[in-house]
C-alpha cells in the first residue's frame, strides 16, 4: 500500500508541474520581416535595415561602374571580412549580419560576392577530400577560386545610457569598402540605431 502511494506521487508531481507550467507559453508565428523590439537590443530588423542601408550607400559611389568600365562590363567582386562588436555586453551574431549584407550586394545586381575566410576553408577542405574519393569526373579542381576585387570590413559600437527604469541603446555601424589591390578606401557607410526603453 506505502509502496503503492509513493509510486502515485512520484508520477503526480512530474504531470501537475508539467500541467502548470502549460498555460505560460504562447507562441505566435510571425513573418521574419516583422519589425518587433521587445528588450531595445540588435535584432533581426536592424541587421537587416542595416545591411540595406550601407549597401545602398556603397552603391551610389561610383566604384562598382568604373570598375565594369575598366574590366569590359564584369561586375566587381566583394568580400566581407571582419566586422568588429565593440560592447559592454550586447550580443551580436555577426554572421546574420554578414548574410544580410551578401544578400542585399547580390540582390543590388551590381557586384558579385565570395565567400568569407571561414566559408573558404570549408570549401578548400572539401577540394581536398575530392581529391581522394571524388571520381575524376566530378571532382572539383584547385586553383580556381574567383579573387576579390574589394573588402568590406567596419565596427558595430554599441552604446548604452541608463537612469533607473530608462535606457537609451545607441547602436553605431561604420563599414568601409577597400580596394584589395590598392588598398585605397573607395566607399564608405554608416547606419546609426537610437532606441529609447522605458521599464
Amino acid at each position: 500500500m506505502r509502496a503503492t502511494l509513493r509510486l502515485t506521487i512520484a508520477l503526480l508531481v512530474p504531470a501537475l508541474a508539467m500541467m502548470s507550467g502549460c498555460g505560460d507559453t504562447k507562441v505566435t508565428r510571425e513573418s521574419p520581416n516583422s519589425v518587433r523590439d521587445l528588450s531595445g537590443n540588435w535584432n533581426a530588423t536592424d541587421s537587416r535595415e542595416t545591411a540595406e542601408s550601407v549597401i545602398n550607400q556603397f552603391l551610389t559611389r561610383s566604384w562598382a561602374d568604373d570598375f565594369r568600365t575598366a574590366h569590359n562590363g564584369q561586375k566587381p567582386i566583394v568580400k566581407i571580412g571582419r566586422i568588429v562588436v565593440r560592447s559592454n555586453g550586447d550580443v551580436i551574431a555577426t554572421d546574420i549580419f554578414t548574410n544580410d549584407l551578401i544578400t542585399a550586394l547580390v540582390d543590388s545586381g551590381k557586384a558579385r560576392a565570395v565567400a568569407s575566410n571561414s566559408e573558404t576553408d570549408q570549401a578548400r577542405e572539401e577540394r581536398k577530400e575530392q581529391d581522394v574519393h571524388a571520381s575524376e569526373a566530378t571532382r572539383k579542381e584547385s586553383f580556381q577560386e574567383l579573387g576579390a576585387d574589394f573588402l568590406i570590413l567596419g565596427a558595430i559600437n554599441v552604446q548604452d545610457d541608463q537612469d533607473g527604469g530608462r535606457k537609451q541603446k545607441f547602436y553605431a555601424v561604420d563599414l568601409k569598402l577597400t580596394d584589395i589591390k590598392t588598398q585605397e578606401q573607395v566607399a564608405s557607410a554608416s547606419k546609426k540605431i537610437s532606441k529609447y526603453v522605458e521599464r
